[in-house]
């Protein structure tokens, strides 16, 4: 792991004393210590960072700004703390294809891992642009670590006796957030939330800098990943209840991150406490979860609250009777299982276990209903595949040659179904 630093060289201005382009002589603070009068800052970094702590020290310029600097100037008086700096001869090209060049020439000079501090004080016109671009693509693809982004307010010099040195850093740690949100809201994970969180101050993005709300973002992700029907409302509805109240003092770049968090997880919540009963609130909730599952492509998942969905249709049957929470514990898995069986295939030629026919008799009332209402021909056309394609991600596909191409499709046109049939069930008053 390679501790490098990484500045930019300009032109300066013309001393209308000496007629030549250079930079004002200042002192530099940075901490609370201050360096000797030097005109350019990275020397003065290299005296208060310790110039020989660094594996790397490059220096970016354009040709111009290297021939009236760096041989005769910035090299020598670097090397008094012992820096020996490589440089990176930029080309005076602000064209799209120039821009590109100038981008991938630094990153050739960065490894996996690397610790990076940069200096942006005398960035050439807009490589400060191009090298904000290229340290959220590092930190992405090289897995950088950035310790410090330092410019030098030399305009401050009068104010303090010194320029001072600040570190913009936490600034580039804005990309960190919002790819936390990103993979929150497309992929229902917050880990990289909660790495975002470890790395930022309070003031940045507070609202989501939060344990509590880490945990509770956590919470539901793992409920809808390890599909855990049952209990995603809830979750859910815990979320969303914090997080509106976080918006409520939140900074605009808050209610932005926030916001986005709410639309993607209010339809999970029913707005009402859980019911603990198979009634319209929890099949809707079922739907909204297999859309979520199915847009993030966990497809074993949706597949697996698809058949859920199916089976758990025939404890409306029992709701109809009334039941209490242990029989809905007892009723479901083998009640449940039974009736998906009855769409699986053509009824002469169903092959029902004496076991599974004393269950099957006892719901037969409710699958006439179901035939009557036009649910039982929607549920047939797809449930024998459905269950086919959800045994092979139970085993991995060893026993198919392969997944399937169409999952995605597949299981597209399964959710409308089951979306159909939700219409049905709501338009003949059996939910």
């Amino acid at each position: 792991m390679r501790k490098v630093y990484l500045s930019f060289l300009g032109l300066g201005n013309t001393n209308p004393k000496a007629g030549e382009l250079g930079y004002r002589k200042s002192i530099y603070g940075l901490n609370g210590t201050l360096s000797k009068e030097t005109e350019f800052v990275q020397v003065a970094e290299m005296e208060l960072l310790g110039g020989s702590e660094f594996d790397l020290v490059l220096i970016a310029a354009t040709q111009k700004s290297y021939d009236a600097h760096f041989e005769k100037k910035l090299k020598p008086q670097m090397a008094e703390f012992g820096t020996e700096p490589h440089y990176l001869i930029l080309d005076e090209d602000f064209t799209p294809e120039g821009q590109w060049k100038w981008f991938e020439k630094i990153l050739a000079h960065i490894e996996p891992k690397d610790e990076l501090i940069i200096d942006l004080t005398h960035g050439y016109r807009a490589i400060s642009i191009i090298f904000s671009t290229a340290v959220n693509f590092l930190q992405k693809a090289r897995n950088i670590k950035l310790n410090a982004v330092y410019y030098g307010v030399f305009e401050l010099t009068g104010q303090y006796g010194y320029a001072p040195i600040v570190d913009m850093k936490d600034f580039y740690l804005i990309n960190e957030w919002a790819d936390g949100v990103s993979r929150l809201v497309e992929d229902a994970d917050a880990r990289k939330l909660a790495e975002a969180a470890e790395q930022t101050t309070d003031f940045q993005a507070g609202e989501l800098n939060d344990p509590e709300v880490i945990s509770t973002f956590d919470d539901l992700t793992n409920t809808i990943r390890n599909v855990d029907v049952n209990n995603v409302a809830a979750k859910a509805s815990a979320a969303l209840s914090l997080i509106r109240k976080k918006k409520e003092t939140a900074s605009e770049t808050g209610k932005i991150l926030l916001d986005l968090v709410i639309d993607k997880f209010a339809t999970l919540s029913t707005g009402v406490p859980p019911s603990g009963r198979y009634d319209k609130d929890y099949f809707h909730v079922q739907l909204k979860i297999i859309e979520l599952l199915l847009e993030h492509r966990l497809y074993m998942q949706a597949y697996t609250v698809m058949r859920e969905f199916i089976a758990s249709l025939v404890m409306i049957y029992f709701e109809q009777e009334g039941m209490k929470n242990k029989k809905r514990k007892k009723r479901r898995p083998t009640y449940g299982e039974a009736f998906v069986k009855l769409f699986q295939y053509p009824e002469n030629e169903w092959k029902l276990s004496e076991y599974q026919q004393k269950y099957a008799d006892r719901i037969m009332p409710f699958y006439e209903k179901m035939k009557e209402i036009g649910v039982e021909s929607k549920l047939r056309g797809f449930s024998n595949q459905l269950a086919d394609y959800r045994n092979g991600f139970d085993h991995a596909w060893t026993a198919k040659g392969g997944a399937k191409e169409n999952i995605e499709s597949f299981g597209k046109d399964c959710f409308q179904h089951l979306q159909e049939v939700m219409s049905l069930l709501e338009s003949e008053k059996i939910l």
